[in-house]
């Protein structure tokens, strides 16, 4: 699947080259219904989200607000008969504030992505793969192990990853930048190397329900690779 891919991408950036400045090529359909797109930099990835616009129905609470103007009763001699003022209670109600139609823009998975969880959880750039290979719960937080593996010529120090969460029906619950491969300093033997499999310790997220992500949808993006 992968050759097939870069196949496609090379000749449509031998054909398209004079669009040089275009970050993106084009965007086909596999067979198994996935969306790619095709970068002039002869990279590919999978479009796995979808923005979607859905109204919402928002009103206001009515607010009543009530003034009770209360008349003091007159008063009169007692040789003379006079007639008393009844209390009168003056009542003033505010208008009920209409109803108002909005949009909001939500981020979910699409479909193709949540029938093949397998499209996720996977990503590469400049040589490096991660793979989400290991989750496990402390209390409300959540544990992540990643596997990495390198086929760059570069001695890889830190590899920063955008990892966005989605619940179980493929919306977004949210998005955290974790620092998924970090090497110690003047210590060699901890650079991610070319030919290399390692692992990951295990980076701790909060804020995910783990009710809401029994599923474990997640994607991953390098964001930015430091070397030396």
């Amino acid at each position: 699947m992968k050759t097939k891919l870069n196949a496609i991408a090379s000749a449509l950036l031998l054909l398209l080259a004079p669009a040089a400045m275009a970050a993106n090529v084009a965007v086909i359909t596999l067979e198994n219904g996935a969306n790619v797109r095709l970068k002039d930099d002869f990279t590919w990835e999978y479009i796995i989200t979808e923005t979607v616009t859905q109204p919402v129905q928002a009103a206001k609470a009515d607010i009543t607000e009530q003034t009770n103007g209360v008349i003091p009763p007159a008063i009169t001699p007692a040789a003379s008969v006079g007639a008393v003022t009844t209390p009168v209670a003056q009542t003033v109600a505010a208008p009920t504030a209409p109803a108002v139609n909005t949009q909001v823009a939500t981020t979910r998975l699409t479909a193709a992505a949540l029938a093949q969880p397998e499209l996720l959880g996977s990503t590469a750039k400049d040589g490096i793969k991660i793979t989400l290979a290991d989750t496990k719960w402390k209390g409300d937080k959540l544990g992540l192990v990643f596997d990495f593996d390198s086929t760059s010529n570069e001695h890889v120090t830190v590899v920063e990853v955008e990892v966005s969460f989605y619940n179980d029906n493929g919306a977004l619950l949210k998005t955290e930048k974790l620092e998924a491969w970090e090497a110690i300093f003047r210590m060699p033997e901890t650079y991610l190397r070319k030919g290399q499999h390692r692992q990951s310790d295990t980076i701790w997220v909060e804020g995910v329900n783990k009710q809401q992500w029994q599923k474990q949808l997640i994607s991953l993006k390098i964001i930015e690779i430091e070397s030396r």
